[in-house]
């Protein structure tokens, strides 16, 4: 008589087997969560920037977004004669944001974006965000005059969606 059960070696070769489509789709996962975690992080600086002049708008004051690598914070000035202004609120950010200028990079370092009491800026550039880290649909924001856009960077351009 047979016995019933599986060798040994049927046994190892299932185990690898699963752990090999294990680890396939742990990959697979990772670089989709880092994608939306990127697009996550772009509409929410979009957001945040609109919220900016929206509120210099509304409260007939100069703000200025100060940009850094890893944070930017908002700071709303009530006057000409006010030099450091006031803190609306700042963010940490997860991914590196960096000037992107016809397909080069540079970082950014207490580099000022101000919104005056009319929602406008002076300030115009392009705004990447974890440049080389997955696909992800949005990676970039073009600040203007008067709005800001998101897109992606597609060699020398940030193509808006």
């Amino acid at each position: 008589m047979r016995e019933q059960g599986f060798a040994l070696t049927e046994l190892i070769v299932v185990i690898a087997l699963i752990a090999t489509l294990a680890t396939i789709a742990t990959l697979n996962f990772s670089s989709w969560q880092r994608k939306y975690q990127i697009e996550g992080q772009v509409k929410e600086m979009l957001s945040d920037f609109n919220d900016v002049r929206l509120r210099a708008i509304a409260t007939k004051d100069q703000h200025r977004v100060i940009l850094n690598p890893t944070s930017y914070v908002f700071r709303r000035y009530s006057s000409e004669a006010d030099a450091t202004g006031q803190v609306v609120f700042d963010r940490d950010l997860n991914y590196t944001i960096q000037r992107f200028n016809a397909g080069t990079l540079s970082a950014l370092s207490n580099t000022p974006v101000v919104v005056d009491e009319r929602g406008f800026t002076d300030s115009q550039m392009t705004i990447a965000v974890g440049v080389g880290l997955g696909s992800p649909a949005y990676n970039c924001l073009l600040v203007s005059g008067s709005k800001v856009n998101m897109g992606r960077i597609n060699g020398n351009n940030c193509d808006l969606q």
